[in-house]
């Protein structure tokens, strides 16, 4: 189970908190609130995962299918991290 929390707001910039697990079992649900996220915002959007323990991988390649020019992740693990630089998205992870 996950939880998507709005931590930060101005003209330019959201950010957003993950919390908790994203698993297959959950998958649907990630990829709708994802996409959500994006849709509903014309500014950037950061995805903060300093609290996500466990990231399934295909919850893992849902999110690298919707990192655009305006979507940025940052505090992620070692293992997300690893996969979006081989992946050459480096330049979407923040700090």
């Amino acid at each position: 189970m996950f939880r998507i929390t709005k931590t930060y707001e101005n003209a330019s910039t959201q950010i957003f908190r993950i919390e908790g697990q994203v698993s297959d079992d959950n998958l649907e649900e990630w990829i709708r609130e994802i996409e959500v996220l994006k849709s509903s915002s014309s500014s950037a959007v950061i995805l903060d995962f300093a609290q996500v323990w466990f990231m399934s991988t295909k919850a893992v390649q849902a999110l690298m299918g919707v990192l655009s020019e305006d979507c940025f992740v940052m505090n992620c693990g070692m293992e997300l991290r690893n996969v979006l630089h081989v992946s050459g998205m480096s330049d979407r992870m923040l700090g």
